[in-house]
């Protein structure tokens, strides 16, 4: 592996209000040998690199290995540091025999999620790069039964804070009905679709925001093994810092036993899963652009 960019203090930023952007240096959109285009998971590298370099906001010291509170946020360099860094984690996957090609933003994002440690982040992006590789495309036609149940999909429109948003209807999603494998690539489809809607919508902020309608939750619903999947797999290990915020939707009393269970095992991401009304999360929506489902039932 190559050797790591130079120790340096870390911001971490929340996309909020935005400041000035500091320019930074072009940075090639080529694959890391022989000039051969990027694959890329999302849309072109032209709105990718748009997205992430938008300008942050206000900046807090980054202490802990990974940043986890309220909402998760992804750490970023100075354009000098991400630049060096960019440069060490490439040398890094060059040396790696079949690994992969990929996109410029792809390893930066990956570079502030390791806090420009080079040598963490190529190692965590090539496992990434390896796995998505493995897991082949993704199409309609292959979550076709997972979709139909139309438990889990990808609302139309962004929040407020330029968040895509993925809506779990939890009373619809039956364990015994479903396929675990299956249900395990819808989760991965629903996310590159997000960062596709944000990449191509000029107030996409990269981070996804999971609404979780908790509402006529039975045991016949809980499933952890997927959820498992969903928060260390995907979220934590593939697509690091993507996932600011849960909102569990009116949870009743019958989810208590299961958090209990699952909350020790997603360990300090669970700060990200916030318990509230249905009006909490109209808030976070234009007015008319909220997920249908929080328009009628119990709570409204």
């Amino acid at each position: 592996m190559a050797t790591s960019a130079p120790a340096a203090t870390l911001r971490v930023s929340a996309p909020r209000r935005a400041r000035p952007a500091i320019a930074r240096p072009t940075v090639s959109a080529t694959a890391r040998s022989g000039g051969t285009p990027a694959t890329r998971v999302g849309a072109s590298l032209v709105t990718r690199s748009r997205l992430a370099s938008r300008p942050h906001s206000r900046s807090v010291i980054a202490r802990a290995e990974e940043t986890v509170g309220d909402k998760v946020v992804n750490a970023s360099g100075s354009a000098e540091e991400e630049a060096a860094g960019l440069v060490a984690v490439r040398a890094a996957l060059d040396k790696s025999e079949g690994c992969p090609p990929v996109d410029d933003e792809t390893v930066l994002w990956f570079l502030r999620d390791r806090r420009m440690d080079a040598d963490a982040a190529a190692e965590k992006l090539e496992q990434f790069l390896r796995w998505r590789r493995d897991l082949g495309p993704i199409s309609e036609a292959d979550i076709a039964a997972s979709l139909r149940d139309n438990a889990a999909y990808v609302h139309p429109h962004l929040d407020k804070e330029g968040r895509a948003v993925i809506v779990v209807e939890i009373q619809k999603h039956i364990l015994k009905n479903r396929d675990l494998a299956a249900a395990q690539k819808h989760a991965v489809w629903a996310v590159e679709k997000c960062l596709t809607m944000m990449e191509e919508d000029a107030r996409g902020s990269g981070g996804i925001y999971a609404v979780w309608d908790m509402r006529g939750f039975s045991a016949a619903n809980a499933d952890l093994d997927l959820a498992k999947f969903c928060i260390l797999d995907v979220f934590r290990k593939y697509y690091p810092k993507r996932l600011e915020q849960v909102a569990a939707v009116d949870s009743p009393w019958a989810f208590k036993p299961i958090w209990a269970i699952l909350k020790p095992i997603i360990g300090k991401y669970s700060s990200v899963v916030k318990f509230c009304k249905v009006q909490d999360v109209l808030d976070n929506f234009n007015e008319g652009e909220a997920p249908a489902c929080l328009m009628e039932g119990a709570g409204r």
